[in-house]
């Protein structure tokens, strides 16, 4: 086929184009010779001029390349053997090469149909580079990610709360090790199971209607009773806030639940003390007129009862000498119940007052009802009033008694506990030896909200007329008035536990010694009175007036300014002025430490101190020598320090 000059023509116009590519291009035919090249190509392998022409080989261009040592080390003549084999078959590639020095080149090569191939080289080192750079910063924002993923879960799992994420179909997605712990459960199983294979049944049933409620996109607090698998019953509250996602469909919730069994507790605690002051002085207040009444009362009913007839006696009479009688014990109970104080404590063997009690009880008791003591033995002395102790251990068993109907079992152990922090947080009480009672029976129980109220004054589960409701509540009045604690486990059908904590002699001696020490402690002397004026310079008006009471008290007289400017003007107006207490950062012209300085030059009778809330405000070079500095806030007795020039300065 013979070129025409048209088609010559454009063959040359292509290829004076090829020279305005931004890219290097070359054609070699089907022997691997060269046929069209532009100067691009020569200038990214940086190959010599005429090294490029019409026919040139193309293992010429890959010895060049070997022989610089482009495809790294090895023999030259296997390098240029390997990839001409592979040129020869003509596939189709996109490689990217790192050249010499330090360029990527991406290299695409194609074959054409009537043999041969063409391939172009692209410089890509910025977009490489790019690439490697989003690369690591993909890598640094992963690792970013895992770290504030790790914390979260750190955080997650050490929170005093039960956490969990729960989807749309009440499935597990997330839980914490703490709400796992609680149910017994480990977190990473949890994932995937529903809320009813791991919730009690009534727990359930009581919380439906909040969970429904969140699923709904509502926020949702609220507080219940559950028992736990241990069989603990705990007080929990429980925060439900829904999961929203910009479409605003509501995805599932979180669940956030805490444990206020030791805060309601403490409550209660507080409200059973309350209580028994209020009684304490209500009884107080009426017991000298109410025995008053009743000793009218008996002493008329008493001689009545003589002068009338028998059967008139026994019906209206009796009675009421009687119900006089009971009238009168409540009262001398109240008035035990309310004074609060040990007649007789003394160093008591627990175990001995125990097993003595007990000796006793057995023939008050039907023989149905079974007493059974448990001692551990060499225990502490604890420093209580017996009489008290073995009255408290009596309506114990008493009331084990009515529980059991008389028909059942009572267990008494005592033994030694060691207080725990989390019960020392509970009750108040310290960390030490105490020697703990229990009283337990089997018989019927009480219900929560029974066992909340058991030590209250006048709370009874009897019948009308069985009970006072006072037996328990002196138990509580013997266990706080000997500094220890009371506790009461209870179930229906499933008994009750009463637990007595009593601290140990050598605990009591602890305690006593340390408020002797601090009832001994002198009592700091008053400020020594100081005379003369001080000026304050303060911006901040209440931080002014809390620090003029301060230096008004040691007996200087006070005038006060806002900023540096208006205390120089008071400074050469009023000679009197002898100290002045000055902020360092103020708004105005001039802070404290300009002021300090100023003063130092025109007034150097005025003594000067500087104070602040920067914790590093007295540090560096640019406080003035010979000038104290108070770190706010700071007490009155360092305030008079430097007043009186006891206190550290800056070296003069």
């Amino acid at each position: 086929m013979i070129a025409t000059p048209e088609a010559t023509a454009d063959a040359v116009h292509i290829l004076e184009g090829l020279e305005y590519l931004d890219q290097g291009i070359t054609i070699f035919d089907q022997d691997l010779k060269m046929v069209a090249w532009n100067r691009k190509f020569l200038e990214l392998y940086g190959y010599p001029d005429g090294m490029a022409y019409r026919g040139a080989s193309f293992d010429s261009f890959i010895e060049h390349n070997a022989k610089r040592g482009e495809y790294g080390p090895g023999d030259v003549a296997e390098q240029v053997r390997e990839r001409v084999e592979l040129a020869k078959k003509f596939i189709p590639h996109r490689i990217e090469r790192r050249i010499r020095d330090g360029r990527t080149i991406t290299v695409a090569g194609n074959p054409m149909p009537n043999g041969g191939f063409v391939a172009t080289y692209t410089d890509t080192t910025d977009y490489t580079k790019r690439a490697e750079e989003l690369q690591r910063e993909i890598e640094d924002r992963s690792e970013l990610l895992k770290q504030t993923e790790h914390r979260l879960h750190l955080i997650a799992d050490e929170v005093p709360a039960g956490i969990a994420h729960v989807d749309a179909n009440m499935t597990f997605l997330y839980m914490n090790k703490r709400f796992g712990r609680a149910y017994q459960i480990d977190p990473q199983e949890a994932v995937g199971l529903n809320c009813y294979d791991v919730l009690f049944e009534k727990t359930l049933e009581e919380s439906s209607r909040y969970f429904e409620q969140a699923r709904q996109g509502r926020s949702v607090d609220f507080e219940m009773r559950l028992e736990l698998p241990d069989g603990r019953m705990k007080d929990v509250r429980t925060l439900l806030r829904p999961e929203k996602p910009a479409s605003g469909e509501v995805m599932g919730f979180y669940l956030v639940s805490i444990d206020v069994t030791r805060r309601k507790s403490t409550l209660n605690a507080l409200m059973r003390s309350q209580k028994m002051d209020a009684l304490g002085r209500m009884a107080s207040g009426i017991s000298h007129d109410f025995n008053n009444l009743l000793t009218i009362i008996l002493g008329n009913l008493v001689p009545l009862s003589e002068e009338l007839p028998g059967d008139v006696v026994e019906e209206f009479v009796t009675p009421s000498i009687s119900a006089a009688k009971r009238g009168s014990a409540l009262t001398r109970r109240l008035v035990t119940l309310a004074r609060r104080e040990q007649f007789d404590p003394v160093p008591t063997d627990i175990g001995a007052a125990t097993s003595e009690i007990t000796r006793l009880l057995e023939s008050s008791v039907p023989k149905s009802l079974r007493i059974e003591v448990q001692q551990e033995s060499d225990l502490p002395q604890a420093m209580v009033d017996r009489s008290q102790l073995e009255m408290a251990l009596l309506n114990l068993t008493l009331n084990a008694r009515d529980a059991t109907e008389g028909a059942g079992q009572v267990t008494i152990r005592t033994d030694l506990y060691e207080m725990t922090p989390e019960v020392s947080d509970m009750t108040r009480l310290p960390i030490g030896s105490y020697v703990r009672i229990r009283v337990t029976d089997d018989g019927c129980g009480m219900s929560a909200e029974r066992t909340e109220k058991i030590f209250e004054p006048f709370f009874t589960s009897k019948a009308a007329g069985a009970g006072s409701g006072l037996g328990l509540s002196m138990v509580y009045g013997f266990v706080q008035q000997s500094n220890g604690a009371i506790f009461v486990d209870s179930r229906l059908d499933k008994g009750s536990t009463f637990t007595i904590l009593l601290p140990s002699v050598e605990l009591n001696a602890t305690r006593s010694t340390s408020s002797e020490r601090r009832d001994s402690q002198p009592i700091p002397d008053q400020p020594e009175q100081m005379t003369g004026l001080a000026l304050l310079v303060e911006d901040d008006a209440d931080v002014r007036r809390t620090v003029r009471r301060k230096i008004a008290a040691l007996g200087l007289g006070v005038v006060e300014a806002g900023d540096a400017d208006e205390a120089l003007s008071l400074v050469d107006r009023l000679q009197e002025i002898s100290v002045v207490v000055s902020d360092i950062d103020m708004p105005g012209t001039m802070d404290g430490i300009g002021l300090a300085r100023r003063l130092q030059k025109k007034h150097k009778h005025i003594k000067m101190i500087l104070m602040s809330g920067k914790v590093d405000a007295g540090a560096g070079d640019k406080m003035p020598r010979g000038v104290p500095f108070l770190q706010k806030p700071f007490k009155p007795e360092e305030l008079q320090r430097v007043l009186g020039g006891t206190e550290r300065v800056k070296d003069a």
